[in-house]
């Protein structure tokens, strides 16, 4: 009986594996935004666990059920992102035969390559496995908030830098990390939200409006560093950066952009802005699996012009068996 337990509880694990693994027959490029979005779900989960340990506050009891098992997925990320590592000219400008030829890609080279990037990328979730472990449920943590969410926040930036910003040949931001970890821990947030709100209002334990006001003052800075990101840039107008946003904003990408700014932050902004979610689970839930759905869109509208795809078969498998994966966890 026991076995048979562990084996019902094993068997979705083992099914997203094998869908994740899938993904891979329609190319590596299509495996990578699945993997790209649960990595940065888990290191979003992070983020948000320290923040309320720094703080020792209130909003995050009831959400520590849901962002542990999804933040000790991280070290599991970095093993099923090694793979990556054998295909990486598929990916990465910077790593086929003819960066050699551009003068960009080849004053990058003694950082963007692949012996400096694996040595980058492991020391990266080192660091995250250790300040993980210096994390307790139902205990206050508030030395390892103070120093560990900046080191997580600057490793995650370089993790963003090396992993996504660096698919694409010639851009460059420096606000291009924060946009990324803010809209991972909006992730991270709408989910464990969504998770709790789904249990009834007692299990938010009346912070049901510190929930709510988090994500939206979460969103607010994020639509901020994204607007002045792209207003320095457009303002600029230098070719190696206005082609991010010219790839972004042709043929259907354009309508993506659209659909994600109206629908992921002005629609939700007003609707946070009432009371509704703020008093009941119900009028929550919604809110929060909505926010969490725009950062899909958010994300793919960023990965995967640069990965040469739209979304298609391959990257439904891998979204499909991550997520099974990911759920058997949180089960567990």
């Amino acid at each position: 009986m026991q076995r048979s337990i562990e084996a019902s509880r094993l068997a979705p694990g083992v099914l997203g594996l094998l869908l994740y693994a899938t993904a891979f027959l329609f190319g590596a490029p299509a495996a990578y935004f699945p993997f790209a979005f649960f990595l940065l779900l888990s290191l979003g989960a992070l983020l948000v666990l320290l923040l309320h340990n720094a703080l020792k506050s209130h909003w995050g009891l009831p959400l520590e059920p849901y962002l542990y098992p999804l933040a000790r997925l991280l070290p599991l990320m970095g093993l099923l992102g090694l793979p990556f590592f054998l295909f990486l000219p598929e990916l990465f400008p910077w790593a086929r035969p003819e960066a050699s030829l551009d003068p960009v890609l080849l004053h990058r080279a003694p950082y963007l390559n692949a012996p400096f990037l694996f040595l980058r990328y492991a020391l990266s979730f080192a660091l995250f496995a250790f300040v993980l472990s210096r994390l307790r449920p139902g205990e206050y943590r508030a030395e390892v908030g103070a120093w560990g969410l900046p080191l997580v926040f600057v490793a995650g930036t370089f993790l963003s830098f090396d992993l996504f910003k660096s698919l694409e040949a010639h851009f460059y931001s420096a606000s291009y990390g924060g946009i990324v970890l803010l809209s991972a821990a909006i992730l991270a947030l709408a989910v464990a939200v969504a998770l709790a709100a789904r249990q009834g209002t007692a299990a938010l334990r009346g912070q049901a409006q510190n929930h709510t006001n988090l994500l939206l003052a979460l969103s607010i800075v994020w639509i901020y560093l994204e607007a002045t990101a792209l207003i320095i840039v457009w303002g600029a107008d230098f070719p190696h950066e206005v082609e991010f946003y010219l790839k972004r904003l042709q043929g259907y990408w354009d309508e993506v952009a659209a659909f994600w700014v109206v629908g992921g932050f002005f629609l939700p902004f007003l609707y946070l802005l009432t009371n509704l979610p703020k008093r009941e689970a119900r009028y929550l839930l919604p809110a929060a699996l909505w926010v969490a759905f725009f950062r899909l869109v958010h994300l793919a509208w960023y990965l995967l012009p640069a990965l040469g795809r739209g979304f298609g078969v391959g990257e439904a498998l891998g979204l499909l068996g991550l997520g099974l994966l990911f759920a058997a966890r949180l089960r567990g």
